[in-house]
C-alpha cells in the first residue's frame, strides 16, 4: 500500500468510516504479527498483542501528524508496545527459577517429501538455534535486527521508529550482526 493510499484510508476513518480501518489492518497485519512474534515466543500471545496494537493505533489515529509515513508511525507504536510488554514481563517473572529453553514453542514446518529427511532435520534444528539466539540477543540488538533484516525497514525508517540517530542505527545493526554471528559460531552453526 502506498503512502497516499494510507492517507486516504486514514482520512476516511477519521471522517467516521470505521470499516475503512479494516484495509489498514489487512495491509499491515502480517508485518506487525511477524515483528511481535519475534519478540514473544508464544503464538497466541503474539496474536493478542497484534490485535491490541491495532486497537491502540485506531484509538491514536487522530494524533497521527503526517510528519512521517503511516507505516513508520505504526511501527513506532508496535516497537514501544513490545518494549513495554517485555519490561512488564520481566517484572512479573523475576523469580529465581531455572527454566530450560527446551519448553519454548517452536513453529514446525512440514518437510518436503522430496528432500532428504536428514537435511530437513538439520535445517529445522539450525532454524531453531538461530531463533533461540535471536531471542537471546539484548533487546536493542534484537529489535533493530528484526526491523532491518526481517521486516526490511530502511535505516532512515528504523531511525524514526526507534527514535535514534542514523549513525546509531548503523552501529547497532553492525554490532548486533557481529554479536549474533559470534553466538552462532559458538553454537557451531557457522
Amino acid at each position: 500500500m502506498s503512502d497516499i493510499e494510507d492517507i486516504k484510508i486514514i482520512d476516511s476513518v477519521l471522517a467516521g468510516n470505521m470499516q475503512a480501518y479494516g484495509d489498514i489492518v489487512r495491509n499491515y497485519q502480517d508485518r506487525v504479527f511477524r515483528y511481535v512474534r519475534s519478540q514473544v515466543n508464544n503464538y497466541d500471545e503474539a496474536m493478542d498483542m497484534t490485535q491490541e496494537i491495532f486497537i491502540m493505533t485506531l484509538e491514536a489515529l487522530s494524533s497521527f501528524r503526517r510528519e512521517s509515513k503511516f507505516s513508520t508511525w505504526l511501527y513506532s507504536i508496535m516497537v514501544n508496545y513490545c518494549k513495554n510488554f517485555r519490561k512488564k514481563s520481566r517484572r512479573i517473572f523475576e523469580v529465581p527459577l531455572n527454566v530450560t529453553r527446551g519448553d519454548r514453542e517452536i513453529e514446525l514446518q512440514i518437510p518436503d517429501e522430496r528432500q532428504d529427511p536428514e537435511d530437513s532435520v538439520i535445517k529445522e534444528d539450525s532454524l531453531r538455534i538461530v531463533k533461540e539466539e535471536i531471542y537471546g540477543l539484548p533487546d536493542d540488538y534484537r529489535d533493530i535486527l528484526v526491523l532491518r533484516d526481517i521486516e526490511g525497514l530502511s535505516y532512515n525508517e528504523i531511525s524514526e521508529v526507534l527514535d535514534i540517530n542514523l549513525s546509531n542505527v548503523k552501529v547497532r545493526i553492525h554490532r548486533g550482526r557481529e554479536f549474533l554471528k559470534n553466538r552462532l559460531y559458538a553454537r557451531g552453526l557457522i
